[in-house]
């Protein structure tokens, strides 16, 4: 099964863009008309959001041959990724299977670390685990409006609110998921996991890699950057100023212009 997308831009170089857990392919159109007049920009949708196929397992080593069968697919063989989150996981994944098919990459606000062990410590993924308990529990199969569900999770915060309402559609006149909320749940431990780096002792990822760091997120840490400096040999490190995780939806313009800065600097 071939991941779902959108395409737009009329340019002959190619980026794919991989939205974080609970995005879609819609997340990040805000920075793509930015980039639309030089590249080509494949807007995906990972497995078990948006479009794309439903399944049990979401695994990164699943995630990146799905990526894999979509260049395929698409006859991309050089291609340029910008990442957010879990999508940021999934290209690093993807950069150590397939450096050969990967010319740079962007990673907007994660890091390489395994955050598994930490699950039930950091305050970031005790976010995803409520989340997820909530949408779990949410009887959307009793609502017929959206502002019927906005009513019923009033007392949540406002980005809780965002997210599940972000993730709901009509189908057939009843109201259902964008994301495999069970998949998510049962494959949180999974989507915590990163890289070894145990893996890169004697060789590097060499690939150019921009992270791009949340000034007001937790997601990247000092003993990230060192952990960064270890495994990619080719990377830097830019803050984007007065955002939170979503730095993408906050600040796009600036965040696109420190993607097209990296891109066209770097030896295409």
């Amino acid at each position: 099964m071939i991941l779902n997308s959108e395409i737009i831009g009329t340019g002959n170089k190619n980026i794919v863009i991989l939205h974080g857990l609970y995005g879609n392919s819609e997340s990040w159109k805000r920075v793509a008309e930015f980039l639309k007049s030089d590249y080509k920009i494949h807007l995906i949708d990972l497995r078990n959001h948006g479009n794309s196929f439903f399944a049990d397992n979401h695994s990164y080593p699943e995630m990146v041959n799905d990526l894999k069968n979509y260049c395929e697919a698409h006859n991309l063989e050089s291609i340029k990724i910008i990442g957010h989150s879990m999508g940021g996981k999934v290209a690093m994944f993807f950069v150590a299977d397939y450096p050969q098919l990967v010319n740079k990459i962007v990673v907007a606000d994660i890091s390489p670390r395994n955050y598994t062990a930490l699950m039930d410590h950091v305050e970031s993924i005790k976010f995803h685990l409520n989340l997820v308990s909530i949408m779990k529990n949410l009887p959307i199969e009793k609502f017929s409006t959206y502002r019927e569900i906005s009513q019923y999770i009033k007392e949540l915060t406002t980005e809780e609110k965002n997210v599940i309402l972000k993730n709901l559609r009509k189908e057939n006149n009843k109201i259902v998921w964008k994301i495999n909320v069970d998949a998510i749940m049962n494959n949180l431990p999974e989507i915590m996991n990163g890289l070894n780096p145990d893996d890169f002792i004697d060789k590097k990822i060499e690939n150019p890699i921009l992270f791009l760091k949340a000034s007001n997120s937790n997601y990247i840490n000092k003993s990230d950057v060192k952990l960064i400096d270890f495994i990619f040999s080719n990377a830097e490190i830019i803050t984007i100023q007065n955002t939170s995780h979503w730095l993408h939806y906050e600040k796009p313009e600036e965040v696109s212009f420190y993607i097209k800065e990296f891109f066209n600097k770097t030896k295409s």
